[in-house]
């Protein structure tokens, strides 16, 4: 059985999978990469449908790194999984950390 930390990276990576979908999907139909677009949470809760806007910019910025993810405030996992590295009122950037941040940089290569 996976662990917690693999288990927890395996559903943000997921999310990210949609998202990069409605990002591109978003392009192709002319979106400007200044303008808001709703992306899901990429947090761990398989369950979560809420959505964070962000420009595709912002996104583009968040996705450069394989181990950071964009969730709702008050949707972070675990300080033993990731930290926060930014934190705003409309959307909080964490990095996984240990075993989640290979998870999530095997997954996504």
């Amino acid at each position: 059985m996976p662990s917690l930390e693999a288990r927890l990276a395996r559903n943000e990576v997921m999310f990210r999978a949609i998202n990069e979908r409605i990002r591109e999907l978003a392009a192709r139909f002319g979106q400007e990469p200044g303008d808001p677009l709703a992306f899901l949470c990429e947090c761990s809760d398989e369950t979560c449908v809420e959505r964070v806007e962000l420009t595709t910019e912002q996104y583009d910025d968040v996705r450069g790194i394989p181990a950071r993810f964009v969730v709702r405030p008050g949707h972070e996992a675990t300080p033993l999984v990731e930290r926060v590295i930014y934190r705003s009122d409309a959307f909080v950037i964490v990095r996984k950390i240990g075993l989640a941040a290979d998870v999530a940089r095997e997954l996504t290569s």
